[in-house]
This record gives structure tokens, sequence and C-alpha cells, in this order.
């Protein structure tokens, strides 16, 4: 029976050898079950943090497209009106001048006016004044020559005659270029 128990005793090891390497392999699979689902679980956190990153550049880069889009409408918009606010300015400053023109005439025309008035009125002072001489020359029989004034010889210069204006075509808005 030596034999025979010897032989179990053998198996008995051999079992155990068995047994033991296959314990160690069930713990070395066991950690790598572990560290897979470590790693995972590692992977799904990265993969919710990227997708959640994604929807929010997505987003942004959303609003940067509208934000894009209502730039370049307040840039056309304000394009036109920068071209509106230049040909409104020309032809303000068109109308300006010919305002300017139009005082300047008045005034040299109300300046002869004047001068001619005072001229006028001087002219009958004289006469009145040259009655009362008269009344006065007959009696000592010699008057003084008369004498010209300044207003009398500024009086006879006569302004041009008026020249018929030409009107200007309105000013044509610019239409803006398209992009």
């Amino acid at each position: 029976m030596s034999d025979n128990s010897e032989l179990l005793q053998q198996r008995v090891d051999s079992q155990r050898q068995k047994l033991e390497q296959a314990s160690s392999v069930a713990e070395l699979t066991r950690a790598r079950l572990d560290a897979a689902a470590a790693a995972a679980d590692d992977a799904l956190r990265e993969r919710k943090r990227l997708k959640t990153a994604r929807e929010l550049a997505e987003s942004r880069a959303a609003r940067l497209r509208k934000e894009a889009r209502k730039a370049k409408k307040l840039a056309v918009a304000t394009a036109e009106d920068r071209a509106d606010a230049e040909s409104e300015l020309a032809e303000n400053t068109a109308a300006l001048e010919k305002r300017q023109a139009k005082l300047v005439k008045a005034e040299a025309a109300l300046a002869a006016a004047q001068a001619t008035e005072a001229a006028e009125q001087a002219t009958t002072e004289q006469a009145t004044t040259k009655k009362a001489t008269t009344k006065k020359a007959t009696t000592k029989k010699a008057s003084a020559p008369r004498k010209r004034t300044a207003a009398s010889s500024t009086a006879r210069k006569r302004t041009p005659a008026k020249t018929a204006t030409t009107k200007r075509a309105p000013a044509r808005k610019a239409t803006p270029p398209r992009s």
C-alpha cells in the first residue's frame, strides 16, 4: 500500500501545484480585471469630459459665427452710412458755399444801396443848402465852387449785372461694393 499511498501523495501534490498555479493565474486575472475596470472608468470619464468640451466648443463656434454675421452686417451698414454721410457732407458743403456767395452778394448790394442812399441824401442836402446859398448869393453875388465828397464818388460805382447761375445735379449715392 505504500505504493498506493505514495501515488496518492504524488497526486495530491500534483493537484496542489495545479491549484496554486490556477489560484495565482486567477489572482493575476483578477488584478488585470481590476486594472482594466479602472482603465475603462478612466476612459469613460475622459470620453465624457471630451464630449462636453466638444459640445462647449461647438456652442462657442456657433456663437462666434453668429457674432461674425452680426459684425459683418454692422460693417456693411456703417460703410453705407459713411458713404451717405460723405455724399450729404458734399451736398451740404456745396449749399454752404452757395449761401456764402449769396450772402456776399447781398451784403455788397446792401452796401451799394446804402452808399447810393447816402449820396442821394447828401445831394438833396446840398441842393437845399444850395437854394439857401443862392438866396444869400443873390445878396452876396458870389458862391464857392461845389466840392465832391467821398460818398458821392462811391455812389456812382455800379455793381455788375447778375449772371445766370447754373443748377447742379444732385449728388448720386454710391452703391456699396458687394462682398
